[in-house]
């Protein structure tokens, strides 16, 4: 909390965070200087108007898997998927003087904050609809010259309020939009049916009418092309969406070209395992060609409720009290997963944390150890943010949504542009957890299939055939996993015998150290 107390947070608006850098750049008067929100002090929190874009690669899940089952060739050709889209997904941002916020899994998200100004939002809606257009023409064309790459795309878009913070350190970057149009964004294009998304608040700055109570309005293939061939303006050039795809797309080709012909060096994937603990992974030192492949578990933990927490901080001028906030919890769940657990955080996305954790040997990753580990982890998470609803202002209506799965999944740094590459962690797992953590309400942790059957005889009682559990925190834990004796609950299930190899007792967890 004195890491960021909320006395520290200077809230501005993009406009005037803009001019600012410009004139640090000495081209105040400069509109080729480029509009984007980067290396944002952690004590700021910029306010914009900007154009959210989610574009979601329906088919991901399927490139994953060969034959039904997740193997080794199937990894690969799953990062080399991702490698080609957010590639492409780059070169296009550039194209059309976007920023991209970041790339998770199957997912990339966009936004559009030029021109600036909330009278310039139509403008700022075609850009982001053509730079649309244009994606989903880039990944037909990549997919027929490359099969492998072969997808459908949804893709989401609203216009609106949200503020702007960045808790990452150099080398990994946190960007971050809070507020309700990316979260929207991302709801629209977060669909199994291929095509172009639109908030209806985005379609009327654009003229497409809306149906009454309509949720989303959907743009036609016709409607859709017609984009391409517009002209638009972007830092002082103008030119139309269908020449800056033809630039975007001839560079990825170079490059998938140089990287298909290349039989050594950083662009080829290889795979090893890596001892756990997974803490010390640092992903700067695993490029393609030194990835890690393992058995690990994947928790996803969600702040519940916490966008239209965010939308009554901009309306009644709490913005600092919020980002104050954000980062104590966003910093205490790493912190515990970090310290606590020796776990490895992979990205916060928005008010979500995901890590990895793994226990075993230099060999072999041992599944029962690691989701007893794992469970332990969540229930440490949940105490952590109970303490923070106790300790911070104003967060008693927050919640907390977890998922767990375990499974085989391939960890690497995707290259692109040196600070700009992507940590990369995507696998059934992955997925799995984070749709786990999506059926869960704010009390609740769920655990995926297979973290259930690789989770001991305790476990899997406490969380019954639904797979889910309310409150489990560090007490309830300490009961379940049979480290604390209790009168009241009998599992049936007799304790586990010590192993040799068994850790020492940890230290008290740091939610419940009140000294």
């Amino acid at each position: 909390m004195d890491s960021v107390p909320e006395g520290d947070i200077k809230v501005e608006d993009f406009r005037t965070f803009l001019t600012e850098a410009r004139v640090q750049k000495g081209m105040a008067a400069d509109a080729s200087i480029r509009a984007a929100l980067v290396d944002i002090p952690r004590n700021r929190a910029i306010t914009t108007d900007a154009v959210h874009v989610y574009a979601n690669l329906i088919d991901f899940n399927g490139v994953l898997t060969e034959a039904g089952r997740e193997t080794e060739a199937s990894h690969k050709r799953a990062l080399e998927f991702l490698h080609a889209h957010y590639q492409g997904c780059d070169e296009l941002i550039d194209e059309f003087e976007m920023q991209r916020v970041d790339f998770h899994g199957s997912r990339l998200h966009a936004v559009v904050l030029s021109p600036e100004g909330a009278e310039n939002e139509g403008e700022r809606v075609r850009v982001a609809v053509a730079f649309s257009a244009a994606f989903r023409e880039m990944v037909e064309r990549l997919g027929d010259k490359h099969p492998n790459f072969k997808t459908g795309v949804c893709i989401g878009i609203d216009s609106g309020p949200a503020v702007a913070i960045d808790s990452g350190r150099r080398g990994e970057r946190e960007p971050l939009f809070i507020g309700s149009p990316a979260n929207h964004a991302a709801k629209l294009a977060d669909g199994t049916e291929e095509g172009l998304n639109l908030s209806p608040k985005a379609a009327s700055a654009i003229g497409q009418a809306a149906e009454p109570l309509a949720k989303s309005v959907f743009l036609n293939e016709e409607i859709e092309r017609r984009y391409l061939g517009d002209e638009i303006t972007t830092a002082g050039v103008r030119q139309s969406a269908n020449d800056r795809l033809e630039k975007a797309y001839a560079a990825v080709l170079e490059s998938l070209d140089a990287r298909s012909k290349s039989d050594n060096g950083e662009a080829v994937f290889r795979f090893h395992h890596k001892e756990p603990p997974l803490k010390d992974l640092v992903y700067a030192d695993h490029p393609p060609s030194n990835s890690i492949r393992m058995e690990l578990a994947s928790i996803f933990a969600d702040v519940d409720n916490f966008t239209a927490y965010i939308d009554n901080a901009i309306a009644t001028g709490g913005i600092a009290e919020a980002v104050a906030n954000l980062h104590v919890i966003r910093a205490e769940m790493g912190a515990v997963l970090r310290d606590d657990f020796a776990g490895r955080k992979v990205r916060y996305i928005g008010d979500c944390v995901h890590g990895l954790l793994a226990e075993g040997s230099k060999t072999e990753t041992h599944a029962m150890d690691t989701m007893k580990k794992s469970v332990d982890a969540a229930a440490g998470l949940r105490s952590s943010f109970e303490l923070c609803r106790e300790m911070l202002p104003g967060i008693e209506d927050l919640g907390l949504a977890i998922g767990i799965d375990y499974g085989t999944t391939p960890i690497c740094r995707l290259g692109l542009r040196g600070d700009a590459s992507v940590r990369a962690a995507a696998s059934r797992a992955t997925c799995v957890s984070e749709a786990e953590q999506r059926r869960c309400n704010g009390m609740e942790t769920a655990l995926g299939e297979n973290a259930y059957r690789n989770s001991p005889a305790s476990v899997r009682e406490a969380f019954g055939d639904e797979r889910i559990f309310q409150n489990l925190n560090a007490d309830t834990a300490e009961v379940i996993l049979g480290t604390m004796s209790s009168p009241y609950i009998n599992t049936g299930a007799d304790a586990e015998p010590m192993r040799a190899h068994e850790p020492e007792a940890s230290p008290p967890m740091r939610a419940h150290d009140r000294r």
